[in-house]
Parts: structure tokens; sequence; C-alpha cells
């Protein structure tokens, strides 16, 4: 939204009451014209690793399209909320600030309507039949929108137009000159650390993983990615918000690298999970934490391995 004008009406209606008077009349308010020129992806959000990417977000448009169930979900590098779309509950995050989109999305599909302002353009790629649609910078970098929906089958179309509709407004908004507003996290935040460095070595997790892998990680810096996506085997560290940790059905308790720990293991693969210190925003109760997930041979044995080396260099 642009700069209200509110007061300065407010503070010519007061002159006109009290009958105060100047040889000439005041100037007229005047707005500058919305920028032109080629937008980047740092001028939009300024340090991609502090974004609140909620506030990106137009819900008054996007209720046209798909109503959220809940408030939207903050995280490091990511906005989601939950949707009923043809009758399943669907997922739809905007965020996950990106580089080399010319050599990451070489495959994906242009969209073409509507044309975009500012040199910024929309592909649109596709995983496990659920849609994505990345909008492109002019300095090689992305965010995207990602969808998920139990029935994606019969969800398909309302799902991507749910997709599209939230990142039109994304458009419309940076297009305009708004810029990104930032969380403020606490000392001692997640935020502040590269989660393909700061808790495992690309050796450490090679050695356990069994095959050499090399971490890669996004702008936000809040995940890494050790493998190919897809393959049989793969690590991923990620630096979260969410609720308070707890013990629940298929998710045990345990002590790992001498911290409150939360395993779960799933149908070939295996979180850690454990939390960190309070969110920035305390209205929210959330907290941070740091998730590694596996997917291997054995992978809650290598998992339970990567976190007892990871989770003893956490801030204190």
């Amino acid at each position: 939204m642009g700069r209200s004008t509110a007061f300065a009406a407010l503070t010519t209606a007061a002159l006109m009451v009290t009958g105060c008077a100047s040889a000439t009349p005041p100037a007229p308010v005047t707005s500058a014209p919305p920028p032109t020129g080629p937008l980047t992806l740092r001028e939009a959000l300024g340090d991609p690793t502090t974004v609140d990417f909620c506030g990106l977000l137009d819900f008054a448009e996007i209720e046209k399209t798909a109503q959220p169930l809940a408030e939207p979900t903050l995280s490091m590098g990511a906005c989601s909320f939950r949707t009923t779309i043809a009758g399943s509950e669907a997922l739809i995050s905007f965020g996950f600030p990106d580089d080399r989109a010319k050599e990451r999305l070489a495959a994906a599909t242009p969209v073409t309507e509507p044309s975009l302002p500012r040199g910024l353009r929309m592909v649109r790629s596709d995983l496990q039949g659920q849609p994505l649609l990345h909008l492109i910078f002019t300095d090689d970098s992305s965010l995207r929108v990602g969808t998920f929906s139990q029935g994606r089958e019969a969800a398909g179309p309302e799902l991507l137009a749910a997709a599209t509709k939230t990142m039109e407004g994304v458009v419309a908004a940076l297009a305009a000159g708004k810029r990104a507003t930032h969380l403020e996290y606490r000392d001692g935040s997640l935020a502040r650390l590269d989660a393909c460095s700061a808790l495992v070595s690309d050796d450490e997790v090679s050695a356990r993983l069994g095959v050499a892998v090399t971490g890669r990680g996004d702008l936000s810096r809040h995940q890494c990615l050790w493998g190919e996506q897809g393959a049989e085997r793969i690590v991923r560290m990620e630096f979260g918000l969410g609720p308070h940790p707890k013990t629940t059905s298929g998710v045990a308790e345990e002590t790992v690298g001498g911290r409150r720990s939360f395993v779960q293991e799933v149908s070939g693969g295996c979180t850690v999970l454990t939390g960190h210190i309070g969110g920035p925003d305390p209205d929210r109760n959330q907290v941070e934490h740091a998730i590694l997930a596996v997917q291997a041979p054995e992978a809650c044995v290598v998992a339970r391995q990567l976190a007892a080396i990871a989770w003893p260099k956490l801030p204190a």
C-alpha cells in the first residue's frame, strides 16, 4: 500500500476551519508515479534472510479464489496458508528466494498471460503433479509459489488458479514499488546461520550418506539440500518457525546431541527436529526450530548421527 495522504488532508481542513490564509494557495498533493525500471530481487526484498513474506501477500484478493482456513503461517523464508480446493485441503506457500534462475528453471514453461511489468517473468514447473509458479527478477533470482493437495488430480485447475492469484498480487505490489518488511530476530537466532555450513559439513554428510554430496542452499540461507531432489540418498537441513514441538502419534521424543529432539520415521525417510529460542513475533507464539531430514537406507540412523554432530553447534 502507498503512504497515506490522510494527514495532509486533515491539515488542509484545519486551516480552512480556523480561517488561516496565505498569500498563495497550498500546492496540491501529488503522488509519485510508480517505478518503471527493471526490478531486481535485492531491490524488492533487501536482505533476503529476514523478509516477512506474509506481508507481501494480498489476502483480500487471494480470498476471491481460495479462502484461507486459518491465519497464515510465517516461517523463515516463506509464508503458507491452508485452504480448501475441490473438496480437499490444500497448502499454498510463497517465498523461497533463489538464484541462478536461468540454470535451475531452464526447463520450466513460460507463463505468457498476463504479461508482467518491469522486466519480470513468470514460469511454471510441476513437482509430483503439483503446480509451482516462479517469479523471475532481472538479476537471475526468483521467488516461488508452491502448492500441495492430497486431491491434486481433481484440484489441478483450481489449485493453479489459486497459485496464480497469489503470485499476481505479489507482482502488483512489487511492481508498484512496495518493499518487503523485515523480521527482527533475537540474538542467537538461527536466522543468522547458513544451513549449508553452520552445523554440518559436506564431508560429514557424505560420510554418513555413503555418497559424495555438496550442500546447496537458497538466498534465504535457511535451508540446504545435499544430493539431488528425487535421488535415493539426500539430506536436508532447514531452519524455521513453528509451534512448540511435542510428542504426537508417530513422533518419538529423544535426547540427541544433548538436546531435546523429536524423531519421526516416514516412508523411506526420517526427520529429527529440535526447538530453539522464541520467534521474532511474540504474538504468534512460535519458536525457531532446526530440522534434519534424511532419505536413505537406515534413514533414522543417519539422521540421528548427523543431528548428534549438528545440535551441539547451535547457538547457546
